[in-house]
């Protein structure tokens, strides 16, 4: 059998091909394909490549299916709608044992150095049979669903900078992440999120979507505005945690004076290269006690928690899925989300 796929050749060159059907792996599963959104980070793929890649690659890891084969006994059976965690960690190494696969150094990711979603059927590993499937209710919305890998990588960026409750929070950036974590956020208890984006479309639409009472969206295009902002939301006393939502953003010194003694930030969109070696001040972080965390990607279990999120109606979303296609048109899904036009695109299969 055959099936179509969207395959990146080299940067640039993404082409749709006629590929013979994968086959089941030995104690691994065959899914269908119903729901693959775009990441930031299949952008830059195409434009760009990235470090844990290898061509060719069907891309494409925000992933929903049906289970079309299974080998393994793992309390999912053929015909059963799941969402697919990426990461394919060895299992048996310290971070593997202490629920931190997302830092296993054998990882595998489907969609980078494993084939992804961006096609009719995917094949999963024995690997990914005990942490990688994610049964859901047969009544679920696929391209919802499929914003539970990236709602994940947002609770590892929180969990890491310690979110909870009575928290002013920043977050740098108001696209498809920015929203996310601002919507998680509110959950995890934040007594304030103020979301910085350039685009006034965008800070509008999540204006219109979040507790206008906990949540600013402001329409900021300089630093200058921003710390000016920062001080009339905060009555100047600063933020207690700042998450960076766009590779835009250069952490440095001056975007540390925003935060209030004690503060946190998550550096969760990778940092551009020329922005990676900004010097920071290390006693302006020793004496006001400030700390700085990375987040990437996203473990098994938060995984977990982000389907039950969203799967329970805790976390609405659907607001934030802006443009649905079909995989031969996956071309309009990366324009749509390269120019901004609205926020999330989700390749779907009905």
């Amino acid at each position: 059998m055959i099936m179509r796929a969207a395959v990146l050749m080299s940067p640039g060159i993404l082409e749709l091909e006629d590929l013979p059907d994968p086959q089941c792996p030995k104690n691994g599963a065959l899914i269908r394909v119903a729901a693959c959104a775009v990441c930031g980070t299949d952008l830059k793929m195409l434009s760009q490549g990235h470090r844990d890649l290898a061509y060719p690659r069907v891309l494409g890891h925000e992933v929903v299916g049906r289970v079309e084969e299974i080998e393994k006994e793992c309390g999912i059976s053929e015909g059963d709608l799941v969402q697919v965690w990426p990461g394919v960690p060895c299992c048996r190494c310290r971070s593997c044992l202490r629920g931190k696969d997302n830092r296993c150094a054998e990882i595998q990711i489907l969609g980078f150095n494993r084939d992804g979603g961006f096609a009719e059927m995917l094949a999963l590993p024995q690997e990914s049979m005990t942490r990688g499937l994610n049964l859901l209710p047969s009544h679920c919305d696929p391209g919802l669903m499929a914003l539970a890998e990236p709602l994940a990588c947002c609770l590892n960026g929180q969990e890491q900078s310690g979110v909870s409750s009575g928290d002013i929070v920043l977050i740098l950036g108001g696209g498809p992440i920015g929203c996310l974590h601002a919507l998680l956020a509110v959950w995890l208890g934040a007594e304030r999120i103020i979301v910085v984006e350039r685009l006034e479309h965008r800070a509008r639409r999540l204006r219109e979507h979040t507790d206008e009472e906990r949540t600013s969206a402001l329409a900021i295009a300089s630093s200058f505005s921003l710390a000016r902002a920062v001080a009339e939301e905060t009555e100047g006393r600063g933020v207690d945690v700042m998450l960076t939502a766009t590779p835009e953003i250069r952490v440095n010194s001056h975007l540390l004076d925003l935060l209030s003694p004690g503060g946190r930030v998550s550096i969760f969109s990778g940092p551009r290269l020329e922005d990676s070696k900004e010097p920071i001040d290390l006693q302006g972080i020793h004496y006001r006690e400030l700390t700085l965390s990375g987040a990437y990607g996203c473990s098994s279990r938060q995984n977990r928690e982000a389907v039950r999120l969203l799967a329970s109606g805790e976390i609405r979303a659907e607001w934030i899925v802006t443009k649905r296609t079909s995989l031969d048109r996956i071309e309009d899904a990366f324009r749509h989300s390269s120019e901004r036009s609205g926020l999330k695109s989700v390749i779907c299969r009905d």
